[in-house]
């Protein structure tokens, strides 16, 4: 079975729109190499770099996929310019939120612990 069989597949199993189904891949693949990535890598700065590292990958890799047949004929410049377009809104929507996540908080407290209790126990 091919890439795009396979994408259609899912579409017509999951009844999401092509757009949303990127967007679902993209916030999985990064929280789920966050998990992964936990017992690995200990520092989360780091950690949730590389999980950017890897959802961008992957939404590379699969708009490659999609026009492989032609990128193999006619090289990057065989692309037309409504396929570049498509590819540029898929990355766009696999990779977008991971990449605010990650500055949420990386530049933010809103995913930092909030519990006051925490630090009195560590003075004792």
């Amino acid at each position: 079975m091919d890439f795009t069989a396979f994408k259609i597949n899912i579409i017509e199993v999951s009844g999401l729109a092509k757009d949303a189904l990127h967007i679902y891949v993209g916030v999985g693949i990064y929280l789920l190499c966050l998990l992964v990535l936990r017992p690995i890598i200990k520092n989360q700065s780091i950690r949730s770099f590389l999980a950017l590292v890897v959802v961008t990958g992957i939404a590379l890799l699969g708009e490659y996929l999609d026009n492989r047949n032609t990128i193999e004929a006619s090289g990057m410049a065989g692309l037309s310019h409504e396929q570049l377009v498509a590819s540029l809104r898929d990355l766009i929507n696999t990779c977008m939120l991971p990449y605010v996540l990650y500055a949420l908080n990386k530049w933010t407290k809103i995913f930092h612990s909030s519990n006051p209790l925490t630090k009195l126990l560590k003075q004792r």
